[in-house]
């Protein structure tokens, strides 16, 4: 349990540690994201938000305009956690296009795809020349 008396682990959200450390969201937008994320976490949409959390984490810390422009889309979907939790009255369009259209679908794409490659995914066989040919 965190001093918060909410349990969570921050050390999942990657980029938000990284955007609450530049004091680019808000501490309440970070502890509403973190908590959000873990509950909706997956193992596989995980693996995939760590496949780009990760070097985006080094591109944020040299590009500093990259991290400004991720924490309009993060302070957005916090928007949007806030209308689905009741908080906000109004549902926050640019939000729930950036979880519900990119980060969950995106995440869970990436995941998959990571899965598939370590678990010795083939692409559909294509006939070889043998068979092609009739011989």
């Amino acid at each position: 349990m965190s001093k918060l008396g909410i349990w969570v682990d921050y050390e999942q959200k990657i980029v938000c540690n990284e955007l609450r450390r530049q004091d680019l969201i808000s501490f309440g937008d970070w502890v509403l994201d973190a908590s959000d994320c873990r509950k909706t976490f997956s193992p596989t949409t995980y693996q995939g938000y760590r496949l780009w959390a990760i070097p985006c984490l080094n591109l944020m810390r040299r590009y500093p305009v990259l991290a400004r422009s991720l924490a309009v889309a993060v302070r957005w979907m916090a928007a949007d956690i806030k209308y689905q939790q009741g908080i906000n009255a109004r549902r926050h369009w640019r939000g729930w296009l950036v979880r519900r259209g990119i980060f969950w679908p995106g995440n869970w794409l990436l995941g998959r795809c990571a899965f598939l490659l370590r678990h010795g995914f083939r692409p559909l066989a294509t006939p070889s020349l043998r068979q092609s040919t009739g011989r």
